[in-house]
């Protein structure tokens, strides 16, 4: 009897384990579900997650509408501000701007609304950094095209960045 239980229970461990099998989760299935979780669209894209290797430039509707998760670098307008304070998030795409924690970006540069828009967070960079992007105290970058490097994060209710690592005004 212990002779039959040394042989079947080693054989019963062997079989349990080989006949579990590692379920497949394809990137264009978790691409599809956060477009649908996102905007309600299905969308074919162009791209895979791995078509983005860290430091692609990639335009704002490129970014808004494919899973990224490398750096990468946004390029668009700033067409509006934002913010969340108070648990209330409002979006501004014309002047006099009053939220200085987020700007917004297009690729329009006349856009005016979130359809079109991805937030950026200023809230997470340096104090320098914030005065120079903000719309209260730069109501003149409203319309400049920028270029800002990061991770596609939720920010705000939209696609955005929260974390700033590098940005540029293009020529």
């Amino acid at each position: 009897m212990k002779k039959l239980l040394s042989i079947l229970f080693p054989l019963s461990l062997f079989l349990i384990f080989t006949a579990c099998e590692k379920a497949e989760y394809y990137e264009e299935d978790a691409q599809k579900e956060q477009h649908e979780e996102s905007d309600g669209s299905q969308e074919d894209d162009d791209y895979d997650a791995g078509d983005f290797p860290t430091g692609s430039v990639v335009d704002v509707m490129t970014f808004k509408t494919n899973a990224i998760y490398t750096q990468v670098w946004v390029e668009g307008y700033i067409v509006g501000a934002a913010t969340g304070a108070k648990n209330k998030v409002r979006y501004e795409f014309e002047p006099d701007f009053s939220y200085d924690t987020a700007i917004l970006m297009s690729d329009n540069v006349n856009a005016s609304s979130t359809d079109e828009a991805i937030s950026v967070c200023l809230t997470s960079c340096s104090k320098k950094l914030r005065e120079q992007l903000n719309l209260v105290d730069h109501p003149e970058n409203k319309g400049k095209r920028i270029a800002v490097f990061g991770f596609q994060e939720k920010y705000l209710k939209i696609f955005g960045i929260k974390k700033i690592d590098a940005y540029e005004f293009p020529l």
